[in-house]
């Protein structure tokens, strides 16, 4: 089957049944694991993957929906669970995989950072840590500790003090597209005025990712999916379980899915965190907003 031309936001797309019928499937999925397991979930695969609702999405994937559907197919036989994977079991991984079609069809075409020095070098990002030291962020984050000595702090510092901050590795690169920070900014001065008082601050768990990078968690068992919008730098992952200890975790997915039914970016319910990539016909007011706090 051909693949579509080049494709961006402005493809006439039905996505909201798309996800409605993609949860659909993944209930279909719980309930057909069974004795013979994978062999069923794939026969239950490629049937659903011919109905019109999948279909006419996948069709607009970067490789065509042949290409789509043989990669999902590939990673369900491949799936083995372990602790550090988003996908808790084979229905997550679908549904993780089939959303993340939408940031790859909104970024078809554009260019990925294939390397660790890529991110680094990069003129089209900034630096969080700038821009943190202006006092111009409103979310946290953590850079990810180098070495043992730095890991077993952040150990000691989770015994000690377990609400202090969120269970995780910390961002490997502070490098991120202008478009990213406003809207991780907007969404956390949502949060910190929707949230029950005592909440701590929106909290970034991942951002701009290497295709290197990208490989590297695949091969430590991560559900980290290729092509990425993280690699592209139109990706963010913000901590949602650490937020259930202070009762706010259903006010920061109501405002993610408010941004989502506006048309504003494409959000994946990964678990413990949640994934958000920028609709790209939204980068243009991202952009001038960005422009106007940096001009402050």
């Amino acid at each position: 089957m051909n693949r579509c031309e080049p494709l961006n936001s402005d493809l006439d797309l039905d996505l909201d049944t798309y996800r409605s019928v993609v949860s659909d499937l993944t209930r279909e999925v719980d309930a057909r694991v069974g004795p013979r397991g994978p062999a069923d979930v794939e026969a239950l695969l490629t049937e659903w993957i011919r109905r019109p609702e999948l279909h006419t999405v996948l069709a607009c994937s970067p490789d065509g929906e042949d290409a789509a559907a043989a990669k999902l197919l590939e990673e369900v036989r491949d799936y083995r669970p372990n602790d550090r994977s988003s996908a808790s079991d084979v229905s997550t991984l679908v549904r993780i995989y089939l959303l993340s079609q939408i940031d790859s069809i909104w970024w078809v075409g554009g260019t990925a950072f294939a390397s660790d020095d890529d991110v680094l070098r990069s003129r089209e990002l900034v630096t969080l840590e700038s821009l943190r030291s202006r006092h111009l962020l409103k979310f946290n984050y953590r850079l990810q500790p180098k070495g043992l000595a730095g890991r077993s702090r952040d150990w000691a510092m989770r015994r000690v003090m377990p609400r202090r901050q969120p269970h995780t590795a910390g961002v490997s690169f502070t490098n991120a597209r202008p478009e990213l920070v406003v809207l991780l900014n907007q969404l956390a001065i949502d949060f910190a005025n929707k949230a029950p008082s005592g909440t701590p601050p929106l909290w970034v768990t991942s951002l701009t990712r290497s295709v290197q990078h990208q490989h590297r968690l695949r091969d430590l068992g991560y559900a980290a999916m290729i092509p990425s919008a993280h690699c592209r730098g139109y990706a963010a992952d913000v901590e949602m379980r650490w937020f259930r200890q202070f009762d706010a975790d259903h006010t920061l997915a109501d405002l993610l899915l408010d941004r989502q039914d506006a048309g504003l970016c494409n959000v994946i319910d990964e678990g413990q965190a949640w994934h958000v990539c920028i609709n790209p016909s939204a980068c243009d007011d991202l952009r001038q907003a960005y422009n106007t706090l940096v001009a402050a």
